[in-house]
């Protein structure tokens, strides 16, 4: 389902790249690099938030991803197959991992173009308490939004959850394309996951019409969104978005925006 979200004018670069690879390449925040061979693309966090770089291979191309920090000890790898984006998101709030330098080396499986991003976070949601059940529009209050440019290979926001804490987002399909990153302090390896491991962590049900996300453990977590396609530029901005809503206590199985952008009742 395409949905009206509200996103953010950015600056896109878009640079191509051809013949041998070199040894490094600076990758800027938001900053998008099309290239056609092996490259390693180093970055540095800054910001008390999560991080990601993603790499979305051309349709018929499979380009694999790992991470390094600065001692060239891999972090967490992705290693999705032909079209599919692979991510690597890692945890930089307090208390997790530190501020400082990260490659991530883009490898072929199946060479072709692809483009690849990151993106340091810097905004977190706070789902907005329940005011009524059902929706009337995008401009509820109790309404928050997840989205992803259609210049853009992935985003990134936080989002501070509760253990046992529930929200739904619109459509069955959300968990495809929409993931949770839980990090949990008691396991150091949560601070950062490859797109797999993030697949397999994330708890999701389907239930009426939308799917159903519920966090394990308490902190700041992470949303990460991708669309398994490459990214295109529009003039005016457009994109994908899911629609969320915390979860009603009184009707816990029933989701409020399982219409939207239509009303629900």
């Amino acid at each position: 389902m395409r949905l009206p979200v509200v996103l953010a004018a950015v600056v896109l670069v878009v640079t191509f790249s051809a013949g041998a690879a070199s040894a490094s390449t600076g990758l800027g925040d938001g900053e998008v690099r099309l290239a056609r061979t092996a490259q390693d693309y180093t970055y540095r966090t800054y910001q008390r938030h999560w991080s990601v770089v993603a790499v979305q291979p051309a349709a018929a191309a499979d380009w694999d991803l790992t991470l390094r920090d600065n001692a060239g000890t891999t972090v967490a790898t992705s290693l999705y197959g032909a079209g599919r984006t692979d991510f690597v998101a890692v945890d930089s709030n307090a208390g997790r991992r530190p501020l400082g330098a990260y490659t991530a080396a883009v490898t072929a499986y199946t060479p072709g173009l692809y483009w690849v991003q990151q993106h340091t976070g810097t905004d977190t949601i706070t789902l907005p308490p329940v005011t009524h059940h059902g929706v009337t529009g995008a401009g509820d209050p109790d309404l928050a939004f997840a989205g992803l440019a259609d210049h853009d290979v992935v985003s990134i926001v936080d989002i501070e959850l509760s253990a046992g804490e529930s929200f739904w987002a619109t459509t069955t399909t959300a968990a495809s394309s929409l993931f949770l990153l839980e990090s949990d302090p008691s396991a150091p390896a949560t601070f950062a996951q490859g797109r797999a491991t993030a697949a397999a962590r994330q708890h999701t049900q389907v239930l009426d019409g939308c799917t159903l996300y519920t966090a394990q453990v308490s902190g700041r977590h992470a949303l990460v969104m991708i669309g398994d396609r490459s990214p295109e530029t529009h003039d005016p901005t457009q994109g994908q978005g899911y629609a969320l809503h915390r979860v009603d206590p009184s009707t816990p199985a029933s989701c409020p925006q399982r219409n939207f952008p239509a009303p629900t009742p």
